[in-house]
């Protein structure tokens, strides 16, 4: 008989999982704990809407329509996205404008937006892409946008997202995460807001996506009727936990024209799983749509859905069941011009990734530390990276001659000799 307990003196119980703790002790398989049983039932669930299960161009026309109502449907969103945008002001900066809005999703709350446009632009009344822009945890709207923030920044030059598209010809819009930056509440951590934040959601009937892809595309809305933006020709653009509302919004909506995804590519499922110690961090709690796993994994299965569309993986990831799939996705659509996959620098060489073989679904026992190493990402230079994505944009949206000036590709230059702010 196994001896249990809850409270023991500090030291006697271990504060971190090991791999065995997740398999069954008994010869019939069964779980004594409750925990592991539920691994195990996760671990065995095949999503119906797998891209797995595709094969023909005619078999993912299909598919990909019925990952984005599916998805529609869990996201829970509004079908009001025609709401009130209101101009606060307008101010100059070096070759471009600031426009500060707000607009008003839902009675009761206020989301700020900076707009940037091009001198140029606004002389010569030309239409131009745009490109909504959300940063990464606890980043703020002025950051975004290039303008002083108080919120803190690892990479302040490098992650100014808004700011680079609009000195590359095109309108930049910084918009934040929800729980954070301008959103988040004075003198109180960000994340004890986010976590706060995410445990009132299931309570509304709400999910955490939903709430931040409505607002996505209440600003697609607005820009398809702004004077200067070219309808045809807007973009998303996200840096960490940003790129969730980017990559929903791109599967559910028929107005985007190109995603860049600053992130690493990792199913959810498969890092949870993968891993000993479970992080119970704000973070986690937004790569979660509850139900989802029965239709698809979260990211891998809503990236191959975005083929044929133009989109740009900053930051590599695992190959096998994540970039792989994306990869078969996009050649399937015979769109493989409009894909690209960078990794860290650290991983650039295909010799340096040395679990690309491996299938994350098979593996437990990794520490954290470990399962990034098996994605190939290298956590000290996790930022924006403007040197890749701004060509990759300009060339699917003004199309392929487009050359960047001698002046971006001295600021790219400038952006990667940018030291962390942390110092590592």
């Amino acid at each position: 008989m196994k001896k249990f307990s809850n409270w023991a003196p500090p030291g006697v119980m271990r504060e971190k999982f090991t791999a065995t703790d997740f398999e069954s002790k008994r010869p019939d398989g069964r779980y004594e704990a409750t925990l592991p049983f539920l691994m195990h039932a996760i671990r065995n669930i095949k999503p119906q809407l797998s891209f797995d299960n595709v094969h023909t161009y005619e078999e993912f026309t299909v598919w990909r329509q019925a990952v984005r109502s599916k998805l529609r449907e869990l996201l829970n969103m509004t079908d009001k996205l025609d709401v009130e945008f209101k101009l606060l002001s307008e101010e100059k900066r070096d070759s471009y404008r600031l426009y500060k809005y707000e607009f008003y999703p839902e009675e009761g709350l206020v989301i700020p937006i900076m707009v940037l446009i091009p001198e140029d632009v606004i002389q010569s009344r030309k239409q131009v892409p745009a490109v909504i822009c959300t940063p990464g945890s606890g980043g703020g709207l002025g950051a975004v946008a290039g303008e002083p923030d108080d919120c803190f920044c690892r990479f302040p030059f490098r992650n100014r997202q808004a700011w680079w598209y609009c000195k590359a010809g095109m309108i930049g819009v910084a918009v934040e995460n929800p729980a954070t930056g301008t959103n988040n509440i004075d003198g109180v951590e960000y994340g004890l807001v986010q976590s706060k934040f995410f445990q009132l959601l299931p309570l509304a009937g709400r999910t955490y996506h939903g709430f931040i892809t409505e607002q996505r595309l209440m600003i697609v809305e607005f820009l398809k009727k702004h004077p200067l933006v070219d309808n045809k020709k807007i973009a998303l653009s996200g840096l960490s936990l940003g790129c969730g509302g980017v990559l929903y919004s791109a599967v559910v909506s028929e107005d985007i024209a190109a995603v860049v995804y600053n992130d690493f590519v990792s199913a959810y499922n498969q890092r949870v799983l993968a891993t000993t110690e479970i992080a119970a961090g704000p973070n986690r709690a937004s790569a979660q749509l509850p139900g989802s796993l029965k239709w698809f994994e979260i990211q891998p299965d809503l990236q191959a859905a975005l083929a044929p569309m133009p989109a740009i993986y900053s930051e590599g990831g695992p190959w096998v069941g994540h970039l792989e799939k994306i990869t078969r996705a996009y050649k399937l659509a015979g769109a493989e011009d409009k894909l690209e996959i960078h990794y860290y620098d650290k991983y650039a060489d295909p010799a340096a990734r040395i679990h690309d073989t491996e299938d994350l679904k098979k593996i437990t026992g990794l520490t954290p530390q470990e399962y990034l190493e098996f994605a190939n990402v290298d956590p000290s230079q996790h930022s924006f990276h403007a040197e890749k994505n701004v060509p990759f944009l300009c060339k699917h949206l003004f199309g392929k001659d487009y050359v960047c000036s001698d002046e971006l590709k001295e600021l790219f230059k400038q952006a990667l000799k940018e030291v962390s702010a942390t110092g590592k």
